[in-house]
């Protein structure tokens, strides 16, 4: 008996020893490599074509001019997403610099800077991430923070981006514990076998791209609230539809009251619609808790380095005017409807003490403010019209007194 048990902890005692090997050598070869959490201009998804070769960045890695400024110097930080990063335009027109113009004309005053903290495809995890960093070195006047509704809530909800079921790019993100955030940082150690073994499972299901990332998904959406929600009878529904990337140009031509057709991932809420679906889900429901609470977040983090806080939002007569329009959604993977209501894309938010907070701003134009038919972002015209209502009210809010 005693023999056996010798030999039974000799062999415990090998198996250890070699998975030890295996782990150690694993973590020097970084395999499976340890996947990138969060994203800047060095790889920033909505970068045209013509910025490939743009090095315009300032001293976080982020798309913008040099951080530097005078005591005398208003300093204002504009945080953001793929608008504030204007990866679909050249350097010289991207918000950051239209503002700066704008606040010097309209106020008379040239001690004014502007900073961009912002990435496409960033929610406000990101910007509160990356605002903190800015204030580690660097002071600001005013921090704005330039909302894109239809993206943030639901962006604040996962531990990656993506708009179907299949895991994009990781990033650092925040969890609610109760009414205090908490953040969810990558693990410092990662065991290497384990994730191997991951890995080989879940190449066993067809239906799903193995990856590291994908594994990191699946955990999180394991912890996220339900996604229960009855879906909406065809027959109520505009038989008028409208494909989701064609909105504006719909809109433009007279289109009303129509049915988008999505192949967005409506059900898990990882698309556009999420929050302003008629019937929410609890997940919806905690993606605009969780994205009000951040947004307090980095009120905050502004206010405690002496900067003053406020969230932009620009409706514009061709984007916001054709979500208005908005009767239905269709799942085309899935053949579903959702009801929708696009009134208006700030309303959880008046509804939240942030309400004071909120500058909207109203841009219009006989021409399409978008950059390109598909491709919802503001054009030049656009961020020039936007950017000069922005000056207007900082203007008159910090810089109209002696």
């Amino acid at each position: 008996m005693m023999k056996l048990l010798k030999n039974l902890l000799l062999s415990i005692i090998s198996i250890a020893i070699v998975l030890g090997i295996a782990e150690t050598a694993l973590h020097f070869a970084d395999f499976p490599a340890t996947p990138k959490h969060g994203w800047k201009w060095d790889e920033s998804p909505y970068r045209g074509p013509m910025n490939q070769h743009d090095q315009h960045t300032n001293q976080l890695g982020l798309r913008g001019q040099n951080i530097a400024y005078t005591d005398e110097d208003f300093v204002v930080v504009l945080v953001g997403d793929s608008q504030t990063e204007a990866g679909t335009q050249v350097f010289e027109n991207m918000p950051e610099g239209l503002l700066e113009k704008a606040i010097k004309v309209q106020s008379g005053r040239d001690k004014v800077k502007v900073f961009s903290i912002a990435s496409a495809g960033w929610g406000q995890d990101q910007q509160l991430l990356w605002l903190t960093k800015y204030f580690e070195k660097y002071r600001a006047n005013a921090v704005l923070v330039w909302t894109t509704p239809v993206n943030d809530y639901w962006e604040n909800t996962f531990i990656d981006r993506s708009i179907t079921l299949e895991a994009g790019k990781l990033k650092p993100t925040y969890t609610l514990d109760g009414e205090k955030l908490k953040a969810v940082i990558p693990a410092s150690f990662e065991w290497k076998l384990l994730t191997l073994l991951g890995v080989a499972l879940s190449s066993q299901d067809k239906d799903e791209k193995s990856s590291i990332e994908q594994i990191h998904l699946n955990h999180w959406l394991a912890k996220l609230p339900s996604t229960d929600r009855v879906a909406t009878a065809p027959e109520t529904c505009p038989k008028n539809e409208v494909i989701e990337q064609e909105v504006i140009e719909a809109y433009r031509k007279g289109e009303r009251a129509y049915t988008i057709v999505t192949e967005e991932d409506v059900e898990g809420g990882r698309n556009h619609f999420s929050p302003y679906l008629t019937h929410l889900s609890p997940r919806e429901e905690y993606s605009i808790a969780i994205t009000h609470r951040l947004f307090q977040e980095i009120a905050k983090v502004s206010q405690q380095h002496g900067a003053s806080f406020n969230i932009v939002h620009t409706y514009r007569n061709d984007l916001d005017a054709a979500f208005r329009e908005i009767r239905c959604i269709k799942n085309l993977k899935t053949n579903t409807y959702f009801t929708y209501d696009g009134s208006d894309w700030l309303r959880h938010l008046k509804k939240s003490p942030l309400a004071d907070q909120l500058i909207p701003l109203k841009i219009e134009s006989e021409q399409a403010l978008n950059v390109r038919e598909g491709d919802w972002h503001f054009g030049k015209e656009g961020n020039q019209l936007a950017m000069q209502e922005l000056a207007k009210v900082i203007t008159q809010k910090y810089l109209s007194k002696p």
